[in-house]
Parts: structure tokens; sequence; C-alpha cells
């Protein structure tokens, strides 16, 4: 079976695609204060506070990445 897209569908395809990639490996560099991060994770300030506190989560001078919050979140 042959699929056949025209050149500027193709295109389009690969710039979303690249898109996605550029957007997703951004999000794991960015940095977030402990509010922002409480806010991405779904829990309050304090109880990310806890979490950090408990070596559940790592922070460096007191912020977390969007590597951390993804890793925690898919633990």
């Amino acid at each position: 079976m042959i699929v056949t897209i025209e050149e500027s569908s193709l295109q389009n395809m690969l710039f979303q695609a690249a898109q996605l990639g550029a957007d997703k490996a951004i999000s794991a560099l960015v940095s977030y204060n402990i509010k922002d991060a409480a806010k991405q994770i779904g829990i309050t300030p304090k109880t990310l506070t806890k979490r950090i506190l408990e070596g559940k989560i790592k922070s460096v001078d007191g912020r977390i990445t969007g590597a951390e919050i993804k890793r925690y979140l898919e633990s």
C-alpha cells in the first residue's frame, strides 16, 4: 500500500513534529519556583516542601526543573 501526501502537507506535518519535540525539550529545562512547581504537580506548596525534605523531589536552590516534575509524576 502506498500513501501519497502533498508536499505542503508533509512540510506542515514535519514542522508540527519538530515543534512538539522542541516544546518537550524546553519544558524539561525550565525551572519553577515552589509555588509554580506545586501548581504543575497539583499539590500545595506546603506539600511540595514536605516532599522535597523527604527526598521524593529534588530541588536546586529552591527551584524544581520540568524534568524533575515529569519524573515525579511518572513515578
